[in-house]
C-alpha cells in the first residue's frame, strides 16, 4: 500500500481504521475493498 493516502481517499480509509478496531480486518472486508480500488482508482488515474 502507499504511504500517502490519497484526499479523496481520506474518508473511507478513516472509515476502515474504526471498522478494524471494533471487528477486526475479516470483519471489514467490503471497506478495505472499497479504499483499495479509491486507492488505485486514483494511482492509474495520476
Amino acid at each position: 500500500m502507499p504511504e500517502e493516502v490519497p484526499a479523496q481517499c481520506k474518508a473511507p480509509k478513516d472509515e476502515l481504521d474504526k471498522c478494524v478496531q471494533g471487528k477486526g480486518a475479516e470483519g471489514c472486508k467490503e471497506l478495505l475493498e472499497a479504499f483499495e480500488a479509491c486507492v488505485k482508482g486514483t494511482t492509474a488515474a495520476s
